[in-house]
């Protein structure tokens, strides 16, 4: 008998990126490897099945990080997801010139490229040259040894050269990237044994994932409404209800929705030769998860940015990108352009308000949001919501 091995854990730059930090807090008891694999290169060895792969996603600032290709691979179906989980990303100036903390002194500043994004405030405080590369390690071994470079926005604990720490966090307010754990198609069908020391920490099963792809046309229409119709048909309770956590970019003019629900939705025989199927595009298995994001997210937004969230309806917008949120309803909706994502996200609250008034459970926290914003949303329906901007 053939030993069966398992797919090779890798973290994208290693223990020593922020991806790697990542991993080790969520799955501490694991061994991520991972040094200098390319994003690519990692994407080729999931479609071949070769590794199980931790990946950054999207960031509050950078939006999707397109280079790690995760929402790419799932859409096309090349990649099944297994789990989603949010970080707060902290970046450390550091800098060569002892007891000179004047920002302004510094000429060329460098990092991995996406910091360009999440410490934009400070990097143009300094009114330097930024230069990127593809991870901080990276980023830390070429500000040693290049004098050209005058500091670097590395993770805290890279700085085992006891340089002079200019700022303990240069990222914008709120920021944080979300993280997501891949492995290839057919590993839907692996046995326990393939997913080697991490088959505990991924069951019992407790949600799953779907993709939905569309035309940019067809948001804010009468596709989109009838796609949420079926997205919610059968729910029982508000919990229940699927939620739509990604409005992502699709090329040539369309946007991918990743949704995450608690049970199968969207029957296989959706697919028709009429109405907005015609037009949408649906994958109803794009993996599952062991620990939901959505409880996840809106936890960790309430302890790390209580503050910010402390309103009905919320807008972010980042450097390059946007999420938006109903608190009381337990929706977070990331996004890429806000004319684009908003509209989503005010259909699928207002969806929310119609399930509720037609009878759907829900708590007395949720019926009295409900009752809050009744009459408004009798009278306005989608134009309801006035969302408080929390951005930049």
């Amino acid at each position: 008998m053939t030993d069966i091995v398992a797919p090779k854990l890798i973290a994208y730059k290693g223990r020593g990126s922020q991806t790697g930090e990542a991993a080790a807090r969520e799955f501490p008891e694991i061994d991520f490897q991972g040094d200098k694999e390319s994003f690519d290169e990692i994407a080729d060895m999931l479609r071949n099945g070769l590794v199980i792969a931790a990946l950054p996603m999207w960031n509050s600032h950078e939006g999707e990080i397109t280079k790690s290709r995760v929402l790419e691979l799932l859409f096309d179906n090349q990649a099944r997801l297994y789990r989603l989980w949010p970080k707060h990303i902290q970046f450390e100036c550091i800098s060569k010139s002892p007891g000179r903390r004047d920002v302004a002194r510094i000429k060329t500043i460098i990092s991995v490229s996406v910091a360009k994004a999440q410490c934009s405030q400070f990097i143009d405080s300094c009114g330097a040259s930024f230069v990127g590369v593809e991870a901080t390690t990276v980023a830390y071994e070429r500000f040693r040894q290049d004098p050209a470079v005058d500091a670097a926005l590395c993770m805290p604990g890279q700085n085992r050269g006891a340089f002079l720490c200019l700022c303990a966090d240069a990222a914008n307010p709120m920021n944080f990237t979300s993280f997501a754990l891949l492995a290839c198609v057919d590993s839907a069908h692996w046995a326990s044994e393939q997913w080697g020391p991490l088959h505990g920490a991924l069951s019992p099963t407790d949600g799953l994932y779907c993709g939905v792809q569309m035309p940019v046309s067809s948001i804010a229409s009468e596709d989109q409404d009838a796609l949420l119709g079926d997205l919610t048909a059968d729910a029982a309770t508000v919990d229940d209800i699927p939620r739509v956590l990604f409005v992502a970019k699709r090329p040539p003019d369309r946007c991918g929705l990743l949704v995450e629900s608690t049970a199968p939705i969207l029957s296989w025989d959706i697919l028709t030769d009429e109405g907005y199927s015609t037009k949408i595009t649906v994958n109803r298995d794009l993996g599952e998860t062991a620990s939901r994001y959505t409880p996840r997210i809106y936890d960790f937004l309430e302890k790390g940015y209580h503050e910010q969230i402390a309103h009905d309806f919320v807008r972010h917008i980042g450097t390059r990108t946007c999420f938006f949120a109903c608190p009381p309803l337990r929706i977070i909706t990331h996004g890429f352009e806000d004319d684009v994502v908003e509209p989503v996200v005010r259909r699928v609250i207002v969806k929310y308000f119609e399930l509720i008034d037609g009878g759907i459970g829900c708590s007395d926290p949720q019926r009295e949001f409900f009752e809050k914003y009744k009459d408004a949303y009798y009278e306005y329906g989608v134009d309801f919501m006035n969302f408080v901007d929390v951005g930049l």
